[in-house]
């Protein structure tokens, strides 16, 4: 991953990060692992998610050209926040 655009989110439970899971996977993105890869439509995401340090770090490393990694960035940014908040909530 290039650091320069990582994500970090502190504070991602295990069941936060089982949420996230299950968001991707209704998105058609599946995550098997607290380490990994997924590519859909072209757009490629990379994650690192530490359970014991309750860090999560996601990543959009390439897409084609006709999509604008930025907002790629700022929606998973949000769908991540969103969890976080819904969390904090309950």
């Amino acid at each position: 991953m290039l650091s320069s655009s990582k994500l970090s989110f502190r504070g991602i439970t295990r069941r936060v990060f089982a949420r996230l899971r299950r968001k991707a996977a209704r998105s058609g993105i599946t995550v098997l692992q607290p380490r990994g890869e997924a590519v859909r439509d072209g757009v490629r995401i990379q994650w690192e998610y530490d359970a014991a340090a309750e860090v999560l770090e996601v990543e959009c490393v390439r897409v084609p050209f006709w999509i604008d990694r930025g907002m790629i960035q700022r929606r998973l940014s949000h769908a991540i926040e969103s969890e976080l908040q819904s969390d904090r909530a309950a």
